[in-house]
């Protein structure tokens, strides 16, 4: 037996973890409260702004680029239940995704209403162009207004410094500075990024702007599409006690009770819809 001291490869002093490692430990089995995908994300969100926003003082870099991981990580959580949600609920994008195929783990392993999440089991949301083409892939929204545009192309950027986080701790790549623009960067290649204050607040304010415009276009477009001619077999007749069931169902999804200023009643947000939608003579 060669003895550490004599080892010439023992350069550094090798501590080996004295527990078992079993990874089933580090979860829970409780599946937590029910929320629609926008409350989830501000639940999420909100939880990580009390890690800091509290707090007086400069934030602590390493803290600073954990909670940019966290900001990032509620957006994707964000798309990927409201994805998984609609899947479940709307008769348009359950036919979107008939030919598409999920393990044969997930469908002896999964309940039913959990397949719809083997079906985004490759799918990311870390980017603009992630976010853009699944919403294309799923629920047929090609175009977006210039407002969320703006939001997307932030959200990019901000992806990419979570991209230097996860693989660098922090230090800038030649790729993610090529994104983010060579020549304005070009000065910080393998250089930390270093976030105050005020710039988490700016990342964290641009994440809520951006889910919640995802949040009132996609509803726009899912209840817009059921306006004649459409491919549905329901279409709005314009009285709310006959439109009613389907309304709601749409308003669950996408409503918020936990933002600060919570969604209008349903019926007020129907009658905005039939004002703006309806046939002149029904409005």
């Amino acid at each position: 037996m060669t003895l550490a001291t004599e080892d010439y490869s023992a350069i550094v002093t090798v501590r080996l973890p004295s527990t078992n490692f079993d990874t089933s430990s580090f979860f829970s089995t409780e599946a937590g409260e029910k929320h629609s995908p926008i409350d989830e994300f501000l639940k999420n969100a909100v939880s990580l702004n009390l890690l800091w926003a509290t707090e007086s003082g400069e934030i602590n870099t390493q803290l600073a680029n954990l909670l940019l991981l966290g900001y990032v990580s509620a957006v994707e959580g964000y798309m990927r239940s409201l994805i998984r949600t609609l899947i479940l609920s709307d008769s348009l994008v359950q036919k979107k995704c008939e030919s598409l195929q999920v393990s044969y783990t997930a469908a002896l392993h999964h309940t039913k209403n959990l397949l719809p999440e083997a079906l985004l089991e490759e799918t990311v949301f870390s980017g603009k162009n992630n976010i853009t083409q699944n919403l294309t892939k799923y629920l047929e929204i090609n175009n977006f207004n210039a407002s969320l545009g703006d939001l997307l192309n932030r959200y990019d950027s901000i992806c990419q410094m979570r991209h230097c986080c996860v693989h660098r701790f922090g230090k800038l790549g030649v790729k993610n500075a090529i994104a983010l623009g060579l020549d304005e960067h070009r000065n910080f290649l393998e250089k930390p990024v270093i976030l105050s204050r005020d710039d988490l607040g700016l990342i964290a304010e641009t994440l809520f702007s951006l889910v919640k415009s995802i949040n009132n276009e996609v509803f726009s477009h899912l209840i817009n599409r059921l306006i004649p001619p459409n491919r549905s077999n329901f279409t709005w007749s314009w009285d709310y006690n006959e439109d009613k069931h389907m309304f709601t169902k749409y308003y669950k999804i996408f409503r918020t009770i936990e933002d600060a200023v919570k969604s209008p009643a349903a019926k007020e947000l129907y009658n905005r819809f039939k004002s703006s939608k309806a046939p002149r003579a029904l409005r």
